[in-house]
């Protein structure tokens, strides 16, 4: 029997995808900031969120895909969601051949930390929530 798909599943499915692309996109302006003074060196660029809206949408209109010959797991739309990383192939904005702005990237590490924050606070908001329910079912 495949239960059904619940909206805190949902929820969650979709903070851990949302958590797992700004992470990536962390990283990488982590990483664009170590080189900034490397020659030649284009800016790692990370992109998730219209991949990660449209799964949002598909995952609301279906509940989860289980069958025996799966074992009963969930196929969900967000099953194979990955941030894309790329290059970034403008062109260079330093005489350096280096298309790296220091000030660009502390403020996207900026703009990305809080978003990380606040994608933390809502998943542990929603674990204090479950948890909640699951002690008011059995005490």
């Amino acid at each position: 029997m495949i239960r059904p798909f619940f909206q805190a599943d949902k929820t969650n499915l979709i903070l851990q995808a949302a958590l797992n692309g700004y992470s990536a996109r962390h990283e990488a302006i982590v990483n664009n900031i170590a080189n900034v003074d490397t020659l030649g060196y284009h800016r790692i660029q990370v992109s998730f969120e219209d991949e990660l809206q449209k799964a949002r949408e598909d995952l609301e209109t279906r509940r989860g895909i289980g069958s025996p010959a799966d074992g009963g797991r969930y196929s969900t739309p967000l099953a194979g969601f990955r941030p894309r990383v790329g290059v970034d192939k403008s062109l260079p904005i330093r005489a350096d051949g280096s298309n790296v702005s220091i000030d660009r990237e502390m403020a996207e590490l900026a703009k990305n930390g809080q978003k990380l924050l606040a994608l933390t606070e809502l998943m542990i908001r929603e674990d204090r929530e479950i948890r909640s329910a699951i002690r008011g079912r059995n005490g």
